[in-house]
């Protein structure tokens, strides 16, 4: 009899730790689900003339932009490198770019706008200020324009 009862309370007793730790075992309160940030939105484009290409990806996280840009023009120097910038408003981004070509790296200056399914910036004879290079005549340069791709 001493045997049946202490195998009872045994159970009882591996039972009930059982049941304790699955009641502390929760899904995450809605205050760590919040407190999570979004996944950044990733927007892809490129443009294709004859045999040159660029290409920019963009990640928007809030307010914050990062992402890269290459410009891969055909048998001449390319320039790549890293963007990171500020949306300022719904279809402008204002980013310095780390431009790296011809061996050297250096933080250009580059403005975004978002236009329908495509992104333009302007791209010309540039000066140096304040340790950025900026565009010298915005007016008088090229427009870069890249429609929107799959980021696949």
């Amino acid at each position: 009899m001493r045997l049946f009862l202490s195998s009872i309370i045994a159970l009882a007793l591996l039972n009930s730790c059982g049941e304790r730790n699955a009641k502390s075992v929760s899904a995450p309160t809605d205050s760590l689900v919040n407190s999570v940030s979004p996944p950044p939105d990733t927007l892809c484009f490129r443009q294709i003339v004859g045999r040159d290409s660029t290409t920019l990806r963009l990640y928007v996280n809030g307010t914050n932009v990062t992402g890269d840009l290459n410009v891969l023009p055909f048998e001449k120097d390319r320039a790549r490198g890293a963007i990171r910038g500020k949306l300022l408003t719904s279809n402008r981004i204002e980013a310095d770019w780390q431009r790296s070509g011809e061996g050297v790296t250096q933080p250009y200056e580059v403005i975004f706008t978002l236009k329908g399914d495509g992104i333009t910036w302007r791209e010309g004879e540039r000066i140096e200020k304040q340790g950025k290079w900026v565009l010298k005549n915005p007016e008088q340069s090229y427009e870069y324009v890249l429609m929107k791709i799959d980021c696949r």
